[in-house]
């Protein structure tokens, strides 16, 4: 507790330091003599940014709906009410690392999120970052996906409402209200979903196959958000809280359409974190500080058709976590900048899958408590090293239970042809590991604490275009990418009938990324179109794959091939918007010989919509999965066909 005091006072002692800062002035009157284009080609660098124009037509849906639909990033979904969880560049879900404001979102028990369960109504931007620009934080192997908030100040009262309903009984609402002034921004958003999702689905695990009704897959969620931001003369204080609160049911797996299951899970949680920033003339410093609360119930209760038990489980997980974070941006001599932080993480988390809390040989309570201290130190130095070329490099090292990792090192080099403005040639190396989960570390039983952290080196090439001119603009990139992963853990059985996690495998993942987007204006027609293609070959080249048949073979649920379109036609107030998704096909077992052997084969989605504004209203008509194609994402659980949604908004 001593450490942590000390970590803690030296928080402070900085943010007095930043306080008295005296040279200082108004962030608005710094100017930028850059090129428009060479500004975005600097931002295209190993990182993007999602359109903010879908953005917005999107604010009632789900993140795991917006990455599936708009982004290279591979999402494995359960279903509406369902998990939804990523595969960043071949990798899995515990290898993508999600951000809200710079503070990291990853569970600490299980080490992922579930993109599902993050509104895009909470959210003002998102933005996806690979290679050696995800080295400011441990866990982001595959990537980083950002999401923030950000207020605009002199907007005035702020009003927004929306609702919608669709098929399946399905209501949302979503309501913003707030005041937004010259120096102060306060607004407050809630939101409330549900839907009975009993939507109907061939089962094709039954002879003959049957069309059948799901159950038990009902789900509501609801949340609400207060935000703060208030302007000084040379800084900026900003509050926010996000609470979230859910239950979900869960149907049955097709083979156990006629068993009697009853299986649902109980989740909220409130992130909350306050930061202050202060700039002057050169840089500017900032600090954060975060507590995040999160519970979960899970609940599991089988029976056979004939009312035979099968399982039982009843399982409460509560975490705590504290961040504390203090950055320095500093601008040096010429096109040079630095950038420095430090962070300071606190994990605590009590499980019913832990072990038993004991005094002497006494148990006292069902519940196991287990905790970890992380201290990260990170510098980023860049800047031109030639007329047309950067160079950016990063350094950091990770103290974690008082015991240093390694020191990682990335750098990156960007080159601007000069006969084309607007085209860049991007190269980077970046080395990062992820720490094991407290439930690989301590799950009870099949927990190992000699588990070791998994070390991944990743060499990336990417080739950008950017054009731009007042009716027509253009953003391409293409790029292949190489990663190697070194001590990656995978839970493997034993002969104590129950699995335990092993630093066994050794998983190279290389790969094509390609992302185009298009806008012409011709009068008042406005023509957008977007997409993404991904191919990913994920293998394992270990020893221990060797022994169980599995060298060289695709991941399980990762396909090789991914890809997305959209495309939007304007006239006047109305739009006519286009989706298409295609996701290749993908084995859900290593082992060719195993029982659960299966190949899911690929899909097609459609969907469609068209919409009016009103002045301050908006109306705006889905169909979702236009040809009604029956698929499956994860095996034996059922998607939906063809729905239909409407949408409604108001706003000041």
């Amino acid at each position: 507790m001593n450490f942590r005091f000390i970590i803690a006072f030296f928080l402070v002692v900085l943010n007095v330091i930043s306080l008295a800062q005296n040279d200082t002035i108004v962030l608005e009157s710094v100017e930028v003599s850059a090129s428009r284009i060479y500004n975005k080609t600097q931002e295209k660098a190993m990182e993007r940014k999602l359109d903010t124009a879908i953005m917005k037509r999107l604010q009632t849906v789900s993140l795991s709906h917006v990455l599936i639909q708009h982004s290279p990033v591979f999402i494995k979904t359960y279903g509406p009410g369902g998990a939804a969880s990523a595969s960043f560049r071949g990798t899995t879900a515990s290898h993508t690392l999600v951000l809200w404001n710079g503070l990291q979102l990853n569970s600490p028990s299980l080490g992922e999120v579930d993109f599902s369960a993050i509104p895009v109504f909470f959210t003002d931007e998102i933005s996806l970052q690979w290679g050696s620009k995800t080295s400011a934080n441990s866990g982001g192997l595959g990537g980083v996906v950002n999401i923030s908030n950000s207020q605009k100040f002199n907007e005035g009262l702020i009003l927004d409402v929306k609702q919608t309903y669709g098929s399946f009984n399905t209501w949302g609402s979503y309501a913003t209200i707030g005041y937004s002034g010259n120096n102060i921004v306060a607004r407050v958003k809630a939101y409330r979903n549900s839907s009975d999702n009993d939507f109907t689905y061939n089962n094709i695990a039954t002879i003959p196959h049957q069309e059948m009704k799901q159950k038990n897959a009902d789900f509501i969620d609801y949340g609400v958000m207060p935000e703060m931001q208030i302007r000084f003369k040379n800084s900026m204080l900003t509050l926010v809280s996000w609470n979230q609160w859910s239950h979900r049911n869960y149907p049955q797996i097709m083979p156990n359409a006629f068993n009697n299951t009853k299986e649902y899970a109980d989740n909220n949680f409130s992130r909350n974190f306050i930061s202050y920033k202060t700039y002057w003339n050169s840089g500017r410093i900032e600090v954060k500080s975060a507590y995040f609360h999160e519970k979960q119930n899970y609940f599991l209760e089988s029976y056979t058709s004939n009312n035979y038990p099968v399982t039982q489980t009843n399982t409460m997980n509560k975490s705590d976590v504290f961040r504390q974070i203090v950055d320095l941006q500093q601008d040096l001599c010429k096109s040079w900048n630095l950038y420095a932080k430090m962070q300071w993480d606190y994990e605590r988390v009590t499980s019913t899958d832990y072990e038993p809390m004991e005094v002497g040989s006494v148990e006292t309570t069902d519940f196991g408590t287990k905790d970890r201290n992380l201290i990260s130190f990170y510098a980023v130095i860049d800047g031109k090293i030639y007329k047309d070329l950067d160079l950016r490099m990063t350094l950091r090292n990770d103290i974690v239970n008082a015991k240093s990792v390694g020191l990682f090192p990335t750098v990156t080099l960007t080159y601007r042809m000069p006969f084309l403005e607007g085209l860049t040639i991007n190269a980077g190396y970046s080395h990062n590991y992820r720490n094991p989960t407290l439930n690989d570390l301590y799950w009870n039983p099949g927990g190992n604490e000699n588990l070791k952290a998994e070390n991944g080196k990743t060499f990336d090439f990417d080739v950008c275009y950017l054009y731009d001119n007042v009716n027509f603009n253009l953003d391409f990139r293409t790029g292949f990418y190489y990663s190697n992963v070194k001590d990656w853990i995978q839970w493997v059985p034993t002969n104590y009938r129950y699995w335990m996690p092993k630093n066994v495998s050794e998983v190279m993942a290389r790969g094509l990324e390609m992302h185009l987007k298009m806008n012409y204006k011709y009068r008042l027609w406005n023509f957008s179109v977007s997409g993404n293609y991904v191919y990913s070959h994920t293998t394992d080249e270990s020893e221990f794959a060797q022994q169980y048949d599995s060298y060289g073979k695709q991941l399980i649920y990762i396909p090789k091939h991914h890809a997305n379109a959209f495309a939007e036609v304007k006239w006047r107030s109305w739009n006519l918007n286009y989706t298409f998704e295609f996701t290749g096909k993908r084995t859900t077992s290593m082992n060719d010989d195993d029982f659960f052997a299966y190949e899911l084969p690929y899909y097609t989605l459609h969907h469609i919509s068209f919409g009016k504004q009103l002045n301050k209203f908006r109306i705006e008509f889905k169909i979702n999965n236009l040809t009604n194609k029956d698929y499956q994402t994860v095996l034996w659980r059922a998607m939906p066909g063809r729905s239909y949604e409407l949408y409604f908004e108001f706003k000041l």
